[in-house]
């Protein structure tokens, strides 16, 4: 009898024991090697991990790691997914060349006029299967910024000064506009153009508002041409092994606050991010904002449609990609 009460206590502890622990939340880590000042953690990324872990009926807990603590490097953000480093990370597919080759169409100039609508297309492109490299990863986020405009230490103030113009270029795409403009593309990631500015290995840089505030930029780059070039692809990846064994209440979460919700928060937070800082700007007498008059947009795109047609017929399925795009985009303009 006391030898059966004992091997019944020892099971009930047991149990208890093993209750408490499919009770505790599975920690994930999250990593973003932007600055905490940056609008994109701040008004995306942080909240929305605060959103997914509250309704994930407790089964999850997302520890942040912003301003590069688990890795500065930009270039090696998806190996550290991959590695489990982290469970979550912040990633720009141009900075991995050859993975996820099919995102270029959003660096395509001319095409979008905004984060918001190019945020849902790069989404619907991705969620119909038309974007290679993602099959090892859980995509969380796939949007992208506004689209870059040029941004120099000398005056801009007509398309024929850029020629000769040493300019950062974050991929082939950008490389390809700026050579149409004249320009010298260099190849630079985004945390090093600042400094690279100042030293003056680097004459200026195609970014948008955001990224050229969150990074520095306009304190060495007080001219700003606004013409439009091509956006950036962005997101956050999940390892996919960590992904299959979470509980499907996290699961649910993810997917509720994930994927087209994210795109359409992103692309909303950004549009007032753009805004605020564009005026800023506009009002800082240290600074010069020039607005192509319609004759120089002409020639802009005029410019720039080579750039867009060649891409086509150069990738393996660019023709079907830019027709989906165009498709959407209009989709979108029309509020479906």
């Amino acid at each position: 009898m006391i030898v059966r009460l004992g091997l019944l206590g020892a099971a009930l502890a047991l149990v208890a024991t093993t209750t408490v622990a499919s009770a505790a939340p599975t920690t994930l880590k999250l990593a973003y090697f932007g600055s905490t000042r940056s609008p994109t953690w701040r008004e995306v990324m942080s909240p929305w991990a605060d959103d997914v872990a509250r309704d994930s009926k407790g089964t999850i807990k997302i520890d942040k790691f912003p301003g590069g603590t688990l890795g500065r490097n930009p270039r090696v953000q998806v190996k550290l997914v991959m590695d489990g480093v982290t469970d979550l990370g912040f990633f720009v597919p141009s900075y991995t060349p050859g993975r996820f080759p099919d995102t270029q169409i959003m660096e395509l100039p001319g095409i979008v006029n905004h984060s918001l609508e190019s945020s849902i297309a790069i989404w619907r492109l991705y969620n119909q299967g038309l974007l290679r490299g993602f099959d090892k990863f859980k995509v969380l986020m796939l949007v992208t910024t506004d689209p870059y405009t040029i941004h120099t230490k000398k005056p801009v103030k007509r398309i024929a000064d850029l020629k000769g113009l040493k300019l950062r270029a974050g991929g082939p795409v950008a490389g390809a506009t700026m050579k149409a403009l004249g320009a010298i593309p260099v190849g630079m990631p985004i945390p090093a153009v600042a400094q690279n500015i100042s030293k003056g290995i680097l004459d200026g840089s195609a970014v948008d508002w955001n990224v050229l505030y969150a990074f520095r930029i306009v304190d060495v780059a007080r001219h700003h041409y606004m013409g439009l070039v091509g956006t950036v692809p962005i997101g956050i990846l999940m390892n996919k092994a960590k992904w299959n064994g979470l509980p499907a209440a996290a699961k649910a979460s993810f997917n509720k606050h994930s994927g087209e919700a994210l795109a359409r928060r992103h692309g909303i937070s950004n549009a007032g991010v753009q805004k605020r800082l564009g005026a800023k700007t506009r009002k800082d007498p240290k600074h010069s904002v020039i607005e192509p008059s319609p004759a120089a947009k002409k020639q802009w795109a005029s410019i720039m449609k080579p750039v867009v047609s060649q891409w086509a017929k150069k990738h393996p399925n660019g023709e079907k990609l830019l027709q989906t795009l165009r498709n959407e985009l209009a989709n979108i303009r029309a509020g479906k």
